[in-house]
């Protein structure tokens, strides 16, 4: 599990630093790039056990068995006995949404914020503004394209998969991030 994360993690900081090198072309000021790739090491191992905690504490499917046909002569199951059917546990799926775009995203802007401040060389009383000033526009903003990504997230990709997926996604939302960042 491990070399997973470790994976993930690396994944997301070359998707970060892509960004902030195609945001280096849109803008006259260049975004903190260091600052925001150590971002994207430091909680990409966090949201990835977020993820699995999530999946685990609120499966997005019902693994439901059932038995094949039975063969006709014998009464023995036709081709293997048992096939898995997976149902998608709509409930679960919306919670987990709920808590991705609330709890989640709340904690991620304010840290992402805070942080880049911080390695940028800002005072921390700055960089306690910036996170007061910003997170909630940054949230609004987010809402445009979040929700969405968070439930084909929880519906389609494999919980392992959901971090890069994540990241893959907030390439374009990287520039955005990089290009504001650097104002």
């Amino acid at each position: 599990m491990q070399h997973a994360i470790v994976k993930a993690t690396l994944q997301s900081a070359f998707l970060t630093l892509c960004s902030a090198l195609v945001a280096t072309f849109l803008t006259p000021k260049d975004p903190p790039i260091v600052a925001l790739v150590v971002f994207s090491l430091l909680s990409t191992p966090l949201n990835y056990k977020r993820q699995q905690y999530l999946e685990w504490q609120l499966p997005g499917y019902h693994v439901q068995k059932q038995e094949s046909s039975r063969d006709v002569k014998g009464g023995e199951p036709a081709g293997g006995g048992v096939t898995i059917k997976k149902k998608l546990n709509v409930t679960n799926t919306l919670v987990k949404v709920a808590i991705d775009q609330t709890i989640g995203a709340v904690i991620n802007v304010a840290l992402h914020l805070g942080v880049v401040s911080v390695l940028q060389g800002m005072p921390l009383r700055e960089c306690l503004q910036v996170v007061k000033e910003q997170t909630w526009p940054l949230m609004i903003a987010g809402y445009k394209l979040w929700p969405l990504v968070s439930l084909l997230s929880f519906t389609v990709i494999p919980v392992e998969q959901r971090t890069v997926f994540g990241s893959l996604v907030g390439l374009g939302w990287g520039v955005f991030l990089a290009l504001r960042s650097a104002h």
